[in-house]
């Protein structure tokens, strides 16, 4: 899908509608910063229980006529952010574009049901070797029609027009691109290294796993995340969401998760199980605001500057299906095609192999660009002065957290040699303590270790539980069960034993351990079976 950037003038507004917040922002390319924004928050009410449609438009017009009230736009054109109902990667047929609108219509349907009306789509061609030749691999966005539909004609009726229409989880990895934080994480964990984002809502949760600026998986679930706030390690929550995460990787193993709109009990103890930081997605601070605001309206509003990989745009749909759309749907395509023409930036597939260490730089070309047509004076100096101190302030803000990184990279490697000693201990040890009499057939060592085997007596037994009592590594070494059996012939003991390991760093550097026959220790033979 390649659409010519058209030469009119750029767009620098961005609305994002959220469930969260409606949000309204206008961002100044050559500054790199916000010259005015407004924030409501949803009130109750407004969207229905799948958060999906519009209960209230009366309430939904009152707030949006309260945010451009609040923000005078002078052309009132905005890049408009939605919740979307669907993103998904999906494998198609081959076929032309327009045909693709209407097949992805209908497949829409298979992932969401779209009562009473119709799916408005767009989607993008992602690179994958290993389809056969007459397949796409695409990622399929979705909004319902008719709540488009409302948007769009709330919007015409307070005169204003809509340039582009994305959808919210893409718009905050805009904004976050915009804000240089993608380009300092990939630089941070390394081009090769995978990294995850998590998207929180009420009802649904959307995973999507990169390398690069690279989409490797992209998966959604429809899951009650109420219960996210009072997560612990070892709760149904926690475990279900583990088990989702373990379908997005596969056998990837991401450096870090990012989340947003994640409470920070489900972060914590999703990190303490997964072994790797997950934390909230920056904002960056090369963004000069005010106050508080949501990276998919920042991001919206970057749309016409900060161009990235992955571009969904719902307009481009609306007019490409239009022909075969109910007739709500070709309305709201009337009403597109009556505003200032195409998107400016609909970037097209083969743009997702761009490296994201170009997005900075691309910002800072634009607006040498401009600068350079500008005449110099001293308010253009002023204006440059600005852009230094907020190029400071970023990269003090990114050598910060290159430092957290590191230590926590750091503390992974100790745990690491840590764990590394014990092995290589435990099998010496073993090699030593193991008497004539005794074999052991089964050995796992974790957070605890387990050995199972035979042995021709019980105190032969008894002698080897003992022996790792001083041992530096392992802790409440106890004999589970002794039984009576046969090898062949032969009588034989079948055994159990099990302990805790230490991780501390006390047992570094190793330090040998001798055998210990002290009588008073806590090994307590249990009754024997048979003997």
């Amino acid at each position: 899908m390649t659409v010519t950037p058209t030469n009119k003038k750029p767009v620098y507004a961005g609305l994002s509608i959220s469930h969260e917040a409606i949000e309204l922002v206008v961002f100044s390319p050559k500054t790199l910063s916000v010259e005015q924004s407004v924030s409501l928050p949803i009130p109750d009410g407004l969207f229905d229980n799948e958060r999906d449609s519009i209960s209230d438009p009366a309430l939904l017009k009152g707030l949006l006529a309260q945010a451009f009230q609040a923000v005078k736009l002078k052309p009132a054109t905005v890049h408009l952010s939605l919740p979307g109902t669907l993103l998904r990667m999906v494998e198609m047929p081959k076929m032309d574009p327009s045909g693709l609108y209407v097949s992805l219509s209908s497949e829409a349907e298979r992932y969401k049901t779209f009562d009473n009306t119709e799916a408005s789509v767009d989607f993008i061609v992602c690179e994958n070797p290993h389809l056969p030749p007459n397949m796409l691999q695409l990622v399929l966005g979705a909004v319902r029609s008719d709540v488009l539909h409302l948007y769009l004609k709330t919007l015409k009726e307070l005169k204003v027009k809509v340039h582009s229409i994305g959808l919210e989880p893409l718009s905050i990895l805009r904004g976050m691109a915009g804000t240089g934080v993608l380009d300092s994480l990939v630089q941070q964990i390394g081009t090769d290294a995978c990294w995850g984002m998590m998207f929180v809502e009420a009802s649904r949760v959307r995973f999507t796993l990169w390398r690069c600026d690279k989409l490797l998986e992209l998966r959604e679930l429809s899951m009650d995340t109420h219960e996210f706030v009072h997560a612990a390690p070892g709760s149904i929550v926690v475990e279900d969401m583990l088990e989702e995460i373990r379908r997005t990787v596969k056998t990837e193993q991401p450096v870090l998760w990012l989340t947003h709109n994640m409470p920070p009990a489900m972060e914590n103890a999703l990190a303490e199980v997964l072994g790797c930081p997950v934390r909230m997605a920056p904002m960056g601070n090369a963004i000069n605001m005010g106050q508080p605001l949501q990276l998919s309206s920042l991001g919206s509003a970057m749309t016409s500057v900060v161009p990235f990989p992955f571009e969904l745009d719902i307009t481009e749909g609306i007019k490409s299906a239009g022909g075969s759309s109910a007739s709500a749907t070709s309305e709201v395509a009337a009403d597109i095609d009556s505003g200032d023409g195409p998107p400016p930036w609909l970037i097209p597939a083969g743009f997702a192999s761009l490296a994201l260490g170009g997005i900075a730089s691309g910002i800072l070309f634009a607006m040498a660009s401009m600068a350079a047509m500008q005449i110099p004076d001293l308010t253009s100096k002023v204006e440059s002065a600005k852009v230094e101190v907020a190029g400071l302030q970023t990269r003090q803000a990114e050598l910060k957290k290159k430092v957290e990184l590191d230590k926590s990279l750091l503390d992974m490697v100790e745990k690491a040699k840590i764990r590394n000693h014990v092995y290589v201990a435990f099998t010496d040890d073993l090699k030593r303590k193991t008497p004539e009499q005794l074999w052991v057939q089964q050995l796992q060592v974790n957070d605890e270790v387990s050995m199972e085997g035979k042995a021709l007596n019980h105190q032969s037994v008894i002698n080897f539980a003992k022996s790792f009592d001083t041992a530096p590594y392992t802790r409440a070494v106890l004999i589970d069960s002794i039984k009576e059996g046969r090898l062949g012939s032969s009588l034989v003991y079948d055994f159990k034993i099990s302990g805790g390991v230490n991780l501390d760093k006390s047992i570094m550097p190793p330090a040998a351990a001798a055998p210990v026959s002290d009588p008073s220790s806590s090994v307590v033979e249990p009754a024997k079976s048979g003997a």
